[in-house]
């Protein structure tokens, strides 16, 4: 005996978006491509920025937000077609504890690595509890 089974075609269209089932793996950022997270020593920001070379990477701290840009449009005359790569990410760092301006960037594989060492006070440390006696 074969037992059917209704199909709803419209059920993919009012169910919750599946990127959240993975919600437990996220770093501090939601925006895809942009992967943020940390060590005891720095704070490491990395964004794709597939197809533009690290000349036309801008990167800016300003008022506490970490902006990425990135932007290439190539048009080729013979076949009338345009070409165009961008991104821009966005990333509140105010109370992040880095020291924005020793900053460091790296470029490899169309990805940029963004490493900003903690200041002191960010840094994990221990703190001894102490028993009062009476």
């Amino acid at each position: 005996m074969t037992d059917l089974v209704k199909r709803d075609p419209f059920r993919g269209l009012f169910s919750f978006p599946r990127f959240l089932d993975d919600a437990d793996d996220m770093s501090f950022s939601a925006q895809r491509g942009l992967k943020v997270h940390e060590t005891d020593k720095d704070i490491i920001v990395e964004a794709v920025v597939a197809g533009v070379p690290a000349s036309d990477v801008d990167i800016n701290v300003d008022d506490g937000v970490l902006t990425i840009k990135a932007e290439r449009s190539e048009e080729t005359k013979k076949k009338g077609m345009y070409k165009s790569s961008s991104y821009q990410y966005y990333y509140t760092c105010a109370l992040s504890g880095g020291a924005w301006d020793k900053a460091d960037a790296d470029f490899e594989d169309g990805v940029i690595t963004i490493t900003i060492p903690k200041t002191e006070a960010a840094r994990p440390r221990k703190i001894t509890v102490k028993a009062k006696g009476k």
